[in-house]
């Protein structure tokens, strides 16, 4: 299947973020499969308008890597290297809200005042 299409799949059980930041969960996605790693930072590259992304990849053992990236690539993008495809995304790991309950009307419960029986 092709990697988009994956992405896409995701997209609809997955809640993501719109930007990666140091500290985020993201989801890797390779023609070998998908992995989960934490930024650790994000800093600017030589080249204008591209980003060292360190991150250590959440396998065993935990592995430390730098990809050099542009923001829409670190957003989702996908992108070639060594020509096959990949994808980083970030995982949006905050608890959902709970809705308020809505509010019952509350009914009167009847009580027994006098027993049948002993009377």
């Amino acid at each position: 299947m092709e990697l988009q299409k994956i992405l896409d799949n995701l997209k609809n059980t997955l809640a993501f973020k719109s930007n990666t930041s140091p500290g985020d969960i993201i989801l890797i996605g390779s023609q070998s499969g998908l992995f989960y790693g934490v930024v650790q930072d994000i800093e600017k590259n030589v080249k204008k308008n591209w980003y060292n992304l360190h991150f250590k990849l959440l396998v065993i053992p935990p592995t430390d890597v730098t990809w050099i990236l542009r923001i829409p690539q670190m957003n989702g993008e996908i992108f070639t290297m060594d020509e096959k495809e990949h994808f980083v995304i970030s995982v949006d790991v905050t608890p959902k809200q709970k809705k308020p309950a809505e509010e019952k009307p509350t009914v009167p419960k009847l009580r027994l005042i006098k027993d049948e029986k002993n009377s």
